[in-house]
């Protein structure tokens, strides 16, 4: 590109058809996805194309982190999971923030379904060669211009521990968010399964009541009415059949899960790492900040040499505000991934539950027909007897033939 030649300005010797401003403009217009590996706490980049889908990055993510594709979860900031109908480019800001870097949109957060418990991830990066010999030397004397380099470096490397905790921290909150919407429709499933046990309770209840009604009133009027073994014992067997329905005992199970899970979010939420706080490390960042910015500030005939020892100080608590953190990030996550795995494990025996519950509805609609029909049967028997017995057949044979 500083070829002096226009012919040769601009163009690639070992390839000719593709100039550096080809490449240039390829590269403006790459699109990048940022997952962060909430198991290893490792971000990779994918480049996408716009007809690129979710499997295709599963695929890539799979080579990367050795998690198979059916048990890679992963979640926007949002809590909210990626559609694989839709194109990768759509979850890849087109903006970004104010001081360059990527927006919290860009960052899609990768969680192994196969674990339940999330060990913590404590991994620096590595010190310029300056900070890590201030770090074992911090009280000799270096020159202005030397430890204005050094702090500026000990400044960005105090400022890059709060961002990596930051997405950390954001990781966490999105598998919240995420178990959130989970409990929210388990609570609509609860609601749900507690009125349909509650109506086919009612309908039981009626039903139980019916039954014994009709064997009393046939056992008061067996000596000079009507008498039909048949239709007694089939009262008798929907009167025992109708005992084995309904499922409170299983319904009142669930709820009590339900709602011990309930207790667990609202505990989890009420800590302080589910909610936006300025933390440690912000105002260690701001301190090393002001610091870096009176260094700089001196007037030129004020610049004399100095040790590091205050800044080093301030990276040293950083550093162990930083594995503090995290450590407590990833026991919340734990716990919150734990929760999850409760909701995902009821949802299902909810539905069975439910289930159930429909089919003796059904059942106790078909009982209930049943019986309107055997006390139709015998009304229409008592009324041909009335009339005569020539009419009819008697009564045992016309029950026997239905």
């Amino acid at each position: 590109m500083l070829m002096g030649h226009p012919r040769q300005r601009g163009t690639d010797p070992q390839n000719p058809d593709v100039g550096c401003f080809q490449a240039l403009d390829a590269i403006l217009n790459l699109k990048l996805l940022s997952v962060l590996n909430m198991v290893s706490g490792r971000v990779h980049m994918y480049p996408v194309t716009e007809g690129e889908t979710l499997q295709s990055l599963k695929t890539r993510v799979q080579q990367d982190t050795g998690i198979p594709e059916d048990e890679q979860e992963l979640l926007q900031a949002s809590g909210l999971a990626l559609n694989p109908h839709q194109p990768l480019v759509q979850y890849v800001a087109d903006s970004m923030v104010n001081d360059g870097r990527q927006g919290e949109c860009d960052l899609i957060f990768l969680f192994d379904n196969r674990k339940t418990v999330y060990e913590p991830q404590i991994s620096h990066r590595p010190h310029p060669d300056s900070v890590a010999y201030v770090l074992q030397e911090p009280k000799h004397t270096l020159s202005y211009v030397q430890l204005r380099r050094v702090w500026g470096q000990i400044w960005q490397t105090i400022r890059m521990l709060k961002e990596d905790c930051a997405k950390l921290q954001m990781g966490q909150r999105a598998t919240m968010v995420n178990l959130l919407r989970y409990n929210t429709e388990l609570s609509k499933k609860k609601n749900l399964m507690t009125s349909e046990c509650e109506q086919l309770k009612a309908k039981l209840d009626f039903f139980r009541s019916s039954i014994q009604i009709d064997l009393e009133k046939y056992s008061e009027q067996m000596e000079f009415g009507i008498t039909s073994e048949k239709l007694l014992s089939t009262w008798k067997e929907m009167e025992q059949a109708v005992e084995l329905c309904g499922r409170e005992q299983e319904v009142q199970h669930l709820v009590e899960k339900m709602m011990a899970l309930q207790t667990d979010s609202v505990d989890l939420q009420r800590n302080p790492l589910g909610r936006r706080h300025r933390g440690t490390l912000d105002d260690i960042e701001e301190q090393a900040k002001e610091l870096y910015k009176k260094l700089r500030e001196r007037p030129r005939d004020q610049r004399p040499g100095g040790d590091s020892q205050e800044m080093v100080r301030l990276l040293l608590q950083a550093i162990q505000s930083f594995e503090k953190r995290v450590i407590l990030i990833y026991d919340q996550l734990s716990k919150t991934v734990l929760c999850k795995r409760k909701a995902l494990e009821l949802a299902p025996r909810v539905k069975e539950v439910m289930s159930l519950m429909r089919e003796d509805e059904k059942m106790v609609v078909r009982r209930q027909e049943k019986r309107q029909q055997e006390l139709w049967d015998l009304l229409r028997i008592a009324c041909s007897k009335v009339r005569g017995p020539g009419i009819t057949p008697p009564v045992q044979e016309t029950v026997k033939k239905r």
